[in-house]
């Protein structure tokens, strides 16, 4: 029978800075008094991330400490109001430096035909079709929009179970037929090298339905992910890629509220306070 599968993403990495490297930079543009590693840059943990962010910034107005730039008579002292009026002015350019890389495994290629239209400031890395042959199952995401939830009438639970029902027939029957394609092109048994593998996999693959579980492996810069965040984290998403991505909002304020904490929580879903970076 054909298995259903939870909606995972794990941050495996993000930017990281080289701070005697940073020094000697620094050193170099005449900046001597200004130190991003002590003092109150540090007090509330500023990430690798938002410290590239800022530096960027920074570098674009001379603006590490009064007197680089005869313009600059005041800087602001406090990353919070620093990025604050970064998001508030506009400045997006400078959260291009940063990336976090997600590996999100369990979506459909329905979340992929999604996302991926999303290409600018990503790199994209998925489970490939034509080289990965389905064994005996073909997984699933059971949609959130057919599982019972608190208040479902009657009706509407017996029709969300008439759903699920066709679904998994669904699967079953390619699950079969994907054997029997199997078989016919002695796939299973056979002694084949792996060109008449691949050959035989890509072709076979267009019979699984765009709702097969997948993965892969997504990285963007924080302004290309804040503005995914912006549109897919609405209740006007679609919903696979609605679920994935409020994991992911939720996640990235708590862990990094200098870059995402203008985004707010309502009814499970997030907006910014500052969509246009």
């Amino acid at each position: 029978m054909p298995k259903t599968v939870e909606l995972k993403h794990f941050r495996i990495a993000e930017t990281k800075v080289d701070p005697e490297r940073v020094r000697a930079w620094l050193d170099h543009l005449g900046a001597y008094e200004f130190d991003p590693f002590e003092g109150q840059y540090t007090e509330n943990h500023t990430p690798d991330s938002a410290l590239l962010i800022a530096l960027a910034a920074k570098r674009c107005y001379m603006s590490f400490e009064v007197g680089l730039n005869p313009n600059v008579t005041k800087v602001r002292s406090e990353w919070v109001d620093y990025f604050d009026n970064i998001l508030k002015s506009g400045h997006g350019s400078v959260l291009e430096h940063a990336v976090f890389s997600f590996a999100i495994e369990g979506v459909s290629r329905v979340f992929t035909g999604e996302m991926n239209r999303h290409r600018a400031g990503w790199a994209i890395s998925e489970g490939s079709m034509r080289f990965i042959r389905f064994d005996k199952d073909i997984s699933f995401w059971m949609p959130t929009s057919i599982q019972d939830q608190p208040g479902d009438s009657d009706s509407l639970k017996d029709r969300k179970a008439a759903s699920r029902d066709v679904f998994m027939a669904a699967f079953k029957q390619t699950e079969e037929l994907y054997s029997q394609l199997l078989d016919i092109w002695d796939m299973t048994d056979g002694d084949h090298d792996f060109a008449y593998k691949k050959k035989v996999t890509s072709c076979l693959r267009r019979i699984v339905p765009m709702g097969v579980a997948t993965g892969g492996v997504w990285t963007g810069n924080v302004r290309a992910l804040r503005h995914v965040l912006a549109m897919r984290c609405s209740p006007a998403a679609e919903e696979e890629i609605a679920e994935v991505f409020t994991g992911i909002a939720r996640e990235l304020v708590k862990d990094f509220p200098l870059m995402f904490g203008d985004f707010s929580e309502e009814n499970g879903y997030f907006a910014p306070k500052y969509p246009k970076v």
